[in-house]
């Protein structure tokens, strides 16, 4: 019987590791015996109390290798200051609702935090247009927004696409100011991975959308569960008829399939063409914008949880100055001497007769060099 007693005295209190019970040790909070087993009650490295039931000599040996530690006995100050310190920054979004902020080297504009933290932020399951003004800082929206969510634990895997000129600005601007590593994936990084896919190798990737929407490139991609994606340049993705979808608009449909965020980037949502300008935001809600009057209705919403649109002459400073100079559209009167008016019409006539008028990818630039 002392035996017993002293074998209860000994294990209550103390911190055991049970190999074959659980992974992490637990602690003691009391002991029953009876004959040759023993009952726990425990908790576990999360405080969760458990109960297990061990022969009496598996517990021996389990206190013969367990560091002495007494309930009363004190921690190291410095372990715990950083138990106390890790789980306060883990939590200190919740009282500071600007937490990524503070954290990020840059110094957001009232714009800029009004779209993440009131528009964008509070969105459960986010589908999103930003098109703001260029100059408005699109790119540090995406990534103020970002920075968030991964504080909150509510993203681990992030794809941007843009064209491929921007993906070494995206890598720089996400590394700089919100300390983001994001892997450039391209042609070098697949032939890199020796069979494997980049894709799954890397929780945040930045590619081109040219790159990305290739027949062979595709479909590793679209194996991979994202968590955000971010589209800039998205007014790029929309075509004039849905009949027709493009490889870039089919990977972005494909894609909203797969994650829970979307945020498209673009300073020029509308090109004009109405029903170009209802299939870019059919990636967002297919359902809500099947037509250009259901569109128009919903566009109308003050509360509208799909796009935001602010001009340079609306964004201000936070003592409410004008952050850009007005813009004033003139025409500009002049008169051609002789010598230039026969330069124009030469030059004129070169271009009727050796740049005629297309259709399809080059009618913009033939209509640019026409003007």
């Amino acid at each position: 019987m002392d035996d017993v007693e002293g074998l209860k005295e000994a294990a209550t209190g103390r911190r055991i590791r049970l190999q074959g019970h659980f992974v992490d040790p637990v602690f003691v909070v009391s002991v029953d015996v009876y004959e040759d087993v023993a009952n726990l009650q425990v908790r576990t490295a999360e405080g969760e109390p458990k109960d297990a039931t061990v022969e009496i000599e598996e517990l021996r040996e389990a206190l013969a290798a367990a560091e002495e530690v007494s309930p009363g006995a004190f921690v190291d100050p410095a372990q715990q200051f950083l138990l106390v310190e890790s789980n306060r920054i883990r939590l200190a979004y919740a009282w500071d609702p600007h937490f990524a902020v503070s954290l990020a080297g840059i110094e957001p504009l009232p714009h800029q935090l009004e779209a993440v933290y009131a528009h964008m932020l509070p969105q459960v399951r986010l589908r999103f247009l930003l098109a703001d003004d260029p100059g408005a800082g699109k790119t540090i929206m995406g990534g103020l927004l970002l920075k968030e969510l991964r504080l909150r634990g509510a993203v681990d895997r992030v794809l941007s696409l843009s064209p491929a000129p921007l993906t070494l600005q995206w890598q720089d601007e996400l590394r700089s100011k919100f300390d983001e590593g994001f892997e450039i994936i391209d042609s070098h990084a697949v032939r890199g991975q020796l069979g494997a896919s980049p894709w799954a190798k890397f929780d945040k990737c930045v590619a081109s959308m040219d790159f990305a929407k290739q027949e062979h490139i595709a479909p590793e991609l679209l194996q991979q569960r994202w968590d955000l994606v971010i589209i800039d340049e998205a007014h790029k993705v929309s075509m004039p008829s849905i009949d027709k979808p493009t490889m870039r608009y089919k990977l972005v449909r494909d894609l909203v399939e797969r994650t829970e965020r979307l945020l498209l980037l673009t300073a020029t949502p509308h090109q004009g063409n109405p029903a170009q300008f209802r299939n870019l935001l059919s990636l967002l809600d297919e359902h809500a914008f099947r037509s250009d009057e259901a569109v128009r209705k919903l566009l109308q919403r003050a509360d509208n949880p799909w796009l935001l649109r602010r001009m340079k002459e609306d964004l201000r400073d936070f003592e409410g100055h004008k952050l850009f100079v007005e813009r004033h559209a003139y025409t500009e009167e002049f008169a051609l001497n002789e010598h230039e008016y026969t330069l124009y019409r030469a030059v004129s006539e070169y271009i009727r007769d050796f740049v005629p008028i297309q259709a399809g990818r080059r009618k913009q630039s033939s209509a640019l060099v026409r003007m």
